[in-house]
């Protein structure tokens, strides 16, 4: 060979002697070279290795780095080398450290931003103002700006010094100039944008501690701020102040959506935030729970940290989880329709798409097993997590249908063919083939079956006697929705007057019939919503809408099997039309819905 292959250099850093608990008044959070920082200067993998910059700002520790690892490099490029077929991903890596923890990475900042962004941006129905808490590289700015339903955003950054170091340094994580609906190269000067440098403590409690604030209100708020876990006296401002929180909720609009970054995924093996390291994480989810209906953690491992990340994300409103839990098709329709493309014509997206979206509608499981850890273990531990060995079960063949014996209004019933025993529950097989109308399918439905034109009326009308006379409504998917059985089981009648025989009921449900219910004070477990916040609940949505069933007692051959319907309507008035239907059919008034369709299409 011509070349002559000169010889590189690998430096490493390492502190030496004895720090924490050995040295009076040391702090390891106080020390960068202590941190994530410390680390990567100690390893030799990266054959480039520069310092870009090391500064100090009133607030915190800023450094820099430009990186390429040597182990993505082939010894001697050729035509057929990763180098010589894949230019572009040969690039230097950067990556910010803010007091010696890793932020951000030039390979991992779009999955990381993109995650924070998009899903609660995409959950809202429109979103025109953004407050943005922290942010300072501008990354999670330039997200918000990719939709063209945005009109303003506000971002707050305590670190003004923090903001001009990365616009110089690290200029592509706020580039604008590729977004088609950008007016600006830098996010910064988009005509959209302002920016506010103050401690965002101050600045949310000054304007919105009070609900009846004046000020203009945000449809979503994105905090990114430092990890909540992190032992920085700024983090406990953020993390721990309930009327922080309380002023985040005030000045959202009513179906305002707030995100939050939660730092590291948890691991099985960890304790309850409670306990753990992450007690500020817990002390804020306690916190947001007094404030929002409804709270969904997610995570995302893409982000070149070294781990996966999680995200919580806060509806003030129950009802906006109907448009988080949408199919992938409306998602990728909305994200077409609302994100601005680029002007090269590149993927406006790198990471972020529906079915991204979709896997972020399921907790991780780390986090359900950390979360029944807990001192006082929540009920759904028990009870959704897996299905009892103990349990008996009873086959579809050990009932079957015919007419009811309820009366002469009454239609097909189900009845016992074998001896069904006190608390087994019946054709839990059949029960997760159940199939869910949910809440946007049932809203298309029935605005046409309620719309002005009479044939479309008359179209879908033997669907919607269908949904509605055969399944149970629910509101765990924010707004209502319908579970129908898609076996026999769907005929059980209601056992008037509390005499049902099967059901999943409480004990206070149980105490109640159509016939003793106070219509003006209805208890709330009727409504089927969700917790506000229970991983265990999101991983098991659809084994809750199917709605196993036990016998409530001994069940003999040949006797009917009755449910109680009191439980099948998620709605109030919905629920209050339907006890007074019910009381008029066991008193033999009238017909249930399924027999009044089918006596008048005949």
């Amino acid at each position: 060979r011509d070349a002559t292959l000169l010889p590189t250099m690998l430096w490493s850093h390492k502190l030496r002697g004895f720090r924490q608990d050995f040295s009076a008044n040391y702090k390891a959070h106080e020390d960068p070279l202590d941190q994530d920082l410390g680390d990567f200067l100690s390893v030799h993998d990266f054959g480039m290795k520069i310092p870009l910059v090391s500064e100090k700002t009133d607030f915190q520790h800023v450094d820099i780095f430009e990186v390429m690892n040597s182990r993505l490099h082939s010894a001697a490029p050729n035509e057929r080398s990763s180098e010589s077929l894949h230019p572009d991903l040969q690039t230097p890596d950067k990556i910010l450290y803010l007091d010696g923890v890793e932020q951000s990475t030039s390979r991992g900042e779009a999955a990381y931003h993109e995650a924070l962004v998009h899903p609660s941006m995409i959950a809202h129905p429109n979103p025109k103002r953004v407050a943005i808490i922290g942010g300072g590289e501008g990354a999670t700015l330039r997200e918000v700006l990719k939709h063209n339903t945005v009109e303003h955003v506000m971002m707050v950054e305590i670190d003004e010094e923090l903001v001009e170091i990365c616009d110089e340094f690290m200029p592509e994580w706020s580039d604008c100039s590729d977004i088609a609906g950008s007016d600006a190269d830098s996010c910064f000067n988009d005509s959209r944008a302002a920016v506010e440098f103050e401690d965002a403590f101050k600045w949310f409690i000054d304007r919105f501690e009070d609900d009846e604030s004046t000020e203009e209100k945000f449809d979503v708020i994105i905090m990114d701020a430092l990890d909540p876990d992190q032992l920085v006296e700024i983090v406990g401002s953020l993390y721990k102040n309930n009327v922080f929180i309380e002023s985040l909720a005030n000045a959202l609009t009513e179906d305002g959506v707030f995100v939050v970054q939660l730092g590291e995924s948890e691991a099985v093996d960890d304790p309850p935030d409670e306990i753990g390291t992450a007690i500020d994480t817990a002390h804020m989810m306690g916190a947001l729970e007094k404030n929002f209906e409804s709270m969904h953690e997610y995570d995302e491992g893409h982000s070149h940290f070294k781990a996966p990340w999680s995200y919580l994300v806060c509806f003030k409103n129950s009802e906006s989880r109907a448009n988080w839990y949408r199919n992938a098709p409306e998602i990728q329709i909305d994200i077409h329709q609302r994100l601005y493309g680029t002007k090269s014509g590149e993927p406006v997206l790198l990471f972020f798409d529906a079915p991204t979206m979709i896997s972020y509608q399921v907790p991780p499981k780390a986090k359900e097993t950390t979360y029944c850890r807990k001192e006082d273990k929540p009920q759904e531990c028990n009870e959704l997590i897996g299905i009892d060995p103990k349990l008996v079960t009873v086959p579809i063949s050990h009932a079957e249908t015919r007419k009811s014996t309820l009366g002469e209004f009454s239609g097909r019933g189900l009845f016992a063919s074998q001896d069904i025993p006190k608390g087994a529950s019946l054709d839990v097989e059949g029960s997760v083939k159940s199939f869910h109308v949910l809440p946007s399918t049932y809203s298309i439905i029935y605005k046409q079956y309620d719309g002005e034109s009479e044939f479309a009326s008359k179209e879908v009308s033997s669907l919607v006697a269908f949904v509605e006379g055969y399944g149970f409504a629910a509101r765990l998917w924010g707004k209502e929705h319908y579970t129908v059985d898609s076996s026999i089981t769907t005929f059980c009648n209601h056992g008037c007057n509390g005499t049902y025989n099967l059901g999943d009921e409480t004990d206070e449900i149980t105490e109640i019939t159509e016939m003793n219910i106070d219509l003006d004070n209805i208890p709330e477990f009727f409504f089927g919503k969700a917790n506000v916040y229970s991983p265990v609940f999101e991983r098991h949505l659809r084994q809750m809408s199917a709605m196993e069933v036990y016998a409530r007692r001994d069940i003999r051959k040949g006797e009917e099997i009755l449910c109680n319907y009191l439980a099948f309507d998620a709605d109030q008035d919905s629920l209050k039309v339907e006890i007074t239907n019910l009381r008029s059919q066991c008193a033999g008034e009238t017909m249930g819905q399924i027999a009044e369709y089918e006596s008048w299409t005949e």
